[in-house]
């Protein structure tokens, strides 16, 4: 029963010393899994969509469809930035925000850098 407890003990002490080690040095991250792709260079600017199908809707409702890609930032002490991609639909006539979508979260993938 000794050994089970020393066994746990030095889990949960190597599981918080990671945890530890991974937020707080620079680059133990990006060094064991790559670094996160590039973020888009219009972050944040709304651009009109005119080639969907959502945006050929729209225009028949007498609507414009806008997209832009958001980083929304994490709260607490593990949270992480995500990136979303958010959609409204203004009318024509007054420009008006008549409806959105719900951000719809998209996932970046890591990137290794080559070796040398």
């Amino acid at each position: 029963m000794l050994y089970l407890l020393l066994a746990l003990v030095g889990m949960t002490a190597l599981i918080v010393y990671v945890l530890v080690i991974f937020r707080e040095v620079p680059g133990a991250v990006s060094e064991r899994w790559g670094e996160l792709e590039r973020l888009p260079d219009n972050l944040g600017e709304w651009t009109l969509d005119v080639d969907s199908s959502e945006a050929l809707a729209a225009s028949a409702r007498g609507q414009s469809r806008e997209v832009r890609l958001w980083r929304d930032p994490g709260g607490g002490w593990f949270a992480r930035d995500r990136l979303v991609r958010q959609v409204r639909y203004k009318n024509h006539a007054s420009g008006e925000i008549e409806s959105i979508d719900p951000d719809v979260p998209i996932v970046r993938r890591r990137v290794k850098a080559p070796p040398g």
